[in-house]
């Protein structure tokens, strides 16, 4: 029961840390009124960017939990 408990402790400080990081994580500065010949879109700021919302931070925590259960098998 107290290693359930340890487990979901740290697995919840992770997903917090992760939510909190990619929270402050910009794409990139404002690129300034207009369009830049972008077919991605416009908005009143310039064009738009499409960005991955914080995907890369969630594949690279699951890579590193994956590799860790590998090494715990291996053992």
């Amino acid at each position: 029961m107290k290693t359930i408990l340890k487990i979901s402790a740290k697995v919840i400080t992770v997903l917090m840390l992760a939510m909190f990081v990619s929270s402050k994580i910009n794409a990139q500065p404002n690129p300034g009124p207009g369009n830049s010949g972008s077919p991605i879109g416009t908005t009143g700021d310039g064009p738009t960017v499409p960005f991955d919302g914080g995907m890369s931070l969630m594949l690279a925590v699951s890579g590193i939990g994956y590799a860790a259960k590998k090494m715990k098998k291996n053992k």
